[in-house]
């Protein structure tokens, strides 16, 4: 998975890197949009912790996402995002997958009502101090809902 780059903070302001807490990233849920024979559309439903006692300006965010060690995609979030300060915000991340190489492995997972994964990333934020790039990892089994319409569709998968 390709990075947003390298991190980047107030070279030699060490001091002041120590006013800036790293946000926890947690994925609450996955949601699904679209299922059809080629693939799907899901979203990751994301609460983002700032423990800052300021709000931060996120200009993008990078996650890759693994059901049952098979790589599903990478979610991006190219829109800017506010993350409330001392809060839990929650960012919604689209994310396309096709069903070669991940289909049965996923469509067990959706059927359950959970899906075990793997997500790591990189979220780009502007500060009161300057910018930084924070990574974040996270795995466990989270919810797993269908909007309403969506079905699997038989696909020999």
């Amino acid at each position: 998975m390709a990075v947003l780059g390298s991190a980047s903070a107030l070279g030699g302001c060490a001091g002041l890197n120590d006013l800036f807490k790293e946000p926890a990233f947690r994925l609450e849920r996955v949601v699904v949009r679209d299922v059809g024979l080629e693939g799907g559309a899901l979203d990751l439903v994301v609460g983002v912790d700032n423990p800052n006692q300021f709000d931060l300006h996120g200009t993008a965010l990078e996650a890759g996402f693994d059901v049952e060690q098979s790589h599903l995609g990478t979610a991006r979030l190219t829109d800017d995002f506010a993350v409330t300060k001392a809060s839990v915000t929650t960012l919604t991340l689209p994310l396309t997958f096709q069903w070669a190489g991940v289909g049965n492995a996923l469509r067990s997972a959706l059927e359950s009502g959970e899906i075990p994964y793997t997500m790591k990333g990189q979220a780009r934020l502007q500060t009161p101090f300057g910018q930084y790039d924070v990574p974040f990892e996270g795995q466990g089994r989270v919810p797993v809902t269908m909007l309403t319409g969506v079905r699997l569709t038989p696909s020999g998968h």
